[in-house]
């Protein structure tokens, strides 16, 4: 049971933002890589650390 919950709060999730669009996504680091927009292929940068609900 220990292990379980240890390995859950390994990983964060987090909203993504494109700098140019200001399309958004969400993502769980450090698991996932940094996404590329889709439609002007730039490198997303973080735009909060979703904590809710957690503790």
């Amino acid at each position: 049971m220990e292990r379980v919950l240890k390995d859950r709060y390994k990983r964060e999730f987090v909203e993504v933002v494109c700098p140019i669009c200001r399309k958004t996504q969400i993502i769980a680091v450090p698991e996932e890589p940094m996404p590329k927009c889709d439609k002007c292929k730039r490198e997303m940068v973080i735009k909060e650390v979703l904590t809710e609900g957690k503790y």
